[in-house]
């Protein structure tokens, strides 16, 4: 179990806020992956402490990075909202569904869902240090606003910003690349079922699509975040 300490918070829109910490100490994880979230002083207060959010940052980074969607308003995302600089957290259980293709020349697809796209950021500013030569595209669909927007735009990568209704034409273009690329998929379940849909009608085989449902939303853990 590892402690943080709040270093500060952006608002990036809406009810949508990035928080950074500083790590006391050593905070292993992978791009990606997503550690479980948990304040002590709720232990009492609440059934439902802890939450599992995605990384924003790259391993190495000085500061982690989480994104929050606090549109619920649950007891948790409130307690959140009101942490002030300094204010302690903990990170334990790190894991992850999403993982980087062995061989670094083979392509990557990312396509994300709203806020969903919060492990991407990790994974894009990793690749940018140790596998700069990995071909990506990511595919950012949402309703008006793209988190990290103007930082993807800055990267050496294809960066589609896209609404629901160009989702399918898009993926199908992308997935026209050879060698045939690794397709990493995040979003909310219902996002995530029309994407690996779409991909399967533009002939990409399941074996090569993987998806992290994003939970970071709602009060209910185990309910998803509508991008």
């Amino acid at each position: 179990m590892a402690r943080l300490h709040l270093a500060g918070s952006t608002h990036e829109y809406g009810d949508v806020f990035t928080y950074r910490f500083r790590p006391q100490g050593t905070l292993s994880f992978q791009p990606g992956e997503y550690g479980h979230l948990f304040f002590p002083q709720l232990l009492r207060r609440f059934a439902k402490p802890v939450r599992e959010i995605s990384f924003a940052s790259a391993p190495g980074d000085d500061e982690v990075w989480f994104t929050l969607d606090h549109s619920s308003g649950s007891p948790f995302q409130e307690h959140f909202r009101s942490l002030v600089p300094g204010a302690a957290m903990q990170v334990f259980g790190i894991g992850g569904h999403l993982t980087l293709p062995d061989d670094p020349a083979r392509p990557l697809v990312l396509v994300g869902g709203g806020i969903g796209v919060t492990p991407f950021r990790s994974i894009l500013r990793h690749l940018r240090v140790h596998q700069p030569q990995t071909p990506v595209a990511l595919v950012h669909a949402a309703r008006g606003d793209y988190l990290f927007g103007d930082e993807f735009a800055a990267m050496p990568i294809a960066y589609h910003q896209v609404g629901r209704a160009e989702l399918a034409d898009t993926l199908a273009a992308v997935a026209d690349v050879e060698p045939p690329a690794e397709y990493l998929v995040a979003g909310s379940e219902a996002f995530i079922s029309g994407a690996v849909e779409h991909l399967r009608n533009a002939g990409v085989p399941d074996g090569s699509v993987q998806t992290d449902t994003f939970k970071g939303l709602h009060d209910d853990a185990t309910a998803a975040a509508t991008p």
